[in-house]
């Protein structure tokens, strides 16, 4: 099973994240060396937002072998949301290596105001290509998890929620997989794992979904929880939200599978919505 890292941070005043990302004992950084059986060894990226307008600075190698690049992304984002994101590349077509590791298959992702990034594996990204119309054009790698964000950056354009996206996507998957199951013996369901971070800009969102009956394993450092089962915490003027949490001492807690967190800045505090997305 090929799993990448998330990471999110919303901050009411302009904050670096060289804590979570560099220096926690479960920071992404360690997340992606930690588990020589998981490494994270097929690219990064990091987005933030300066003047407002989205910055995304992606890299092919892995973040253990171009520390210096990567922590220096890191120190240079100051914003008050910042994804990042570590990759161990999935490759549902099949593809040969060379073709599935390359900045423009690294992630996040962005569009317009967006910034996107996904964990998890769409194991049909042609069936549902297909469903994208003129969207489909956008598509400019070969990631899975790229056809899952112009997925639903079309249903965001088209003024349906995040909410409604995610649930959109799932039918769409359920659907496609009963007609297509046929053609991909060597597969046995359309997709492991759709858990996302993204960002508008002015809110933070992040979903967790996985198929509870499938032997996932453990979160990779403290393998305390499921490994798909992401936390976040609520510190003081922050809100993280991570894979895993990236300490034991603080009050970090589960995003539960098939819940939408969603945390906005209102009246200098931030404000969590937590939705069930059935």
């Amino acid at each position: 099973m090929k799993m990448c890292r998330l990471f999110g941070m919303l901050s009411v005043n302009p904050s670096d994240a060289c804590r979570y990302i560099l220096e926690d004992p479960c920071s992404l950084y360690v997340q992606s060396k930690i588990d020589p059986r998981r490494l994270q060894g097929d690219g990064w990226g990091v987005g933030f937002y300066e003047n407002e307008s989205p910055i995304v600075i992606k890299s092919e190698k892995p973040i253990y072998m171009d520390y210096e690049n990567f922590s220096s992304t890191v120190k240079r984002a100051k914003s008050r949301i910042i994804l990042a994101h570590i990759r161990r590349a999935s490759n549902p077509r099949g593809l040969p290596r060379e073709k599935m590791i390359s900045k423009e298959n690294s992630q996040p992702f962005t569009y317009g105001r967006y910034i996107f990034a996904h964990n998890g594996t769409i194991t049909i990204p042609d069936e549902l290509a297909a469903t994208l119309e003129e969207w489909r054009n956008k598509i400019g790698g070969l990631n899975d998890s790229e056809v899952y964000f112009w997925f639903i950056m079309k249903k965001l354009a088209e003024g349906i929620d995040l909410s409604a996206a995610l649930k959109d996507l799932k039918a769409t998957l359920e659907d496609l997989w009963k007609e297509a199951r046929e053609d991909h013996p060597d597969k046995s369901r359309p997709y492991v794992g759709l858990n996302i971070v993204i960002s508008d800009g002015e809110s933070l969102s992040a979903y967790s979904g996985y198929e509870e009956n499938e032997k996932l394993g453990r979160s990779i450092c403290f393998g305390d929880q499921p490994v798909f089962e992401m936390s976040y915490l609520l510190s003081g003027e922050k809100l993280i939200i991570a894979s895993e949490k990236t300490s034991r001492e603080e009050d970090w807690k589960p995003l539960r599978n098939g819940e939408l967190l969603t945390g906005r800045i209102v009246d200098n505090e931030i404000a969590v919505e937590i939705k069930r997305v059935i």
